[in-house]
């Protein structure tokens, strides 16, 4: 119990309660919420929300965010209908997340310029280039793509799948790998982490190539799911994924956070998005609903400076 709730990896007993609180409120109040469509529905819907906000996990560990996510994910949908072979459409997706990411960490890390100035600059980039190579919606993906994301697996959805993979590595990186504990380190103090010899411009590269992995990985799978293209697919993305890691006590200011919280964070968003949607309730009331938690959460987290 105690190495769940460690005060580094930033779970708390609210946030992982939070989630079973409006799983239960859900059961009662929206219809046909556990019915075994929904939940199918529901693993597929939060799959691109989790893959997302792990990556956003790892560079918020170093004190950063990225707002180029949702972008990526846009524009990875607008490079697959370009291509009409997995074998190629793959490797030049994650020859696109390496890029962006490096480009993301060496104006942050080497240039000094802010994350928010950063990402936000490359995720209006992104989004041009998006709209110059698809300018609008299109059904051609590469054959055999939608099976990446629609098939199933004994009877269950092989977004499950999606998950665990994504859950796994992003844990083995941050608790099993020396690049993991750098962040730690290089988030609670960057000047610290120099002194005692740790390389944190690498490692910071590393963090944001590692999000924007995340990115493509998420536009994958999302456009294997609606098998089709267009290039705003991932515009919530970015807003979801912080609030996402926000509620999960992972804290914006850097050093403090972990996978489980990143996990219920997502749960808990996917969940009230999915509730929301059954009730009725109007997508424009549920995207300013995530403002108001995101706002929430940054404000009660503990340290005085925000890493916003």
């Amino acid at each position: 119990m105690t190495r769940v709730f460690n005060p580094r990896f930033g779970t708390s007993p609210i946030s992982l309660g939070i989630p079973i609180i409006v799983f239960i409120f859900l059961v009662f109040a929206a219809p046909h919420f556990t019915g075994g469509e929904n939940l199918s529905n529901l693993v597929n819907q939060i799959v691109v929300l989790l893959i997302g906000s792990l990556g956003q996990l790892v560079v918020a560990l170093v004190g950063g965010i990225d707002l180029s996510i949702g972008s990526l994910v846009s524009l990875t949908s607008c490079v697959l209908s370009t291509q009409d072979s997995l074998v190629t459409a793959i490797p030049l997706c994650i020859a696109l997340a390496i890029l962006v990411g490096a480009a993301n960490g060496v104006g942050t890390a080497v240039f000094g310029v802010h994350p928010l100035i950063m990402t936000f600059s490359m995720a209006t980039f992104l989004q041009g280039v998006a709209y110059f190579i698809l300018p609008a919606p299109s059904s051609a993906i590469p054959a055999g793509l939608q099976a990446l994301a629609q098939s199933r697996i004994g009877g269950a959805p092989i977004a499950i799948v999606w998950c665990i993979a994504a859950i796994g590595i992003t844990y083995v990186l941050l608790r099993r790998s020396q690049l993991g504990l750098h962040l730690y380190a290089i988030g609670a103090s960057p000047p610290n982490a120099h002194l005692n010899g740790l390389r944190v411009v690498p490692s910071t590269i590393a963090a944001y190539i590692f999000c924007s992995l995340s990115a493509v990985c998420a536009g994958l799978f999302l456009s294997a799911r609606v098998a089709s293209a267009d290039p705003t697919m991932g515009g919530p993305l970015a807003l979801d994924s912080i609030t996402a890691i926000a509620l999960g006590n992972v804290q914006l200011s850097g050093g403090i956070g972990g996978v489980l919280g990143a996990v219920t964070g997502a749960l808990t968003l996917g969940l009230l998005a999915n509730g929301m949607n059954l009730m009725g309730i109007s997508p424009f009331v549920r995207s300013a609903f995530t403002g108001v938690l995101l706002l929430v959460a940054i404000s009660l987290q503990k340290r005085k400076v925000i890493g916003l």
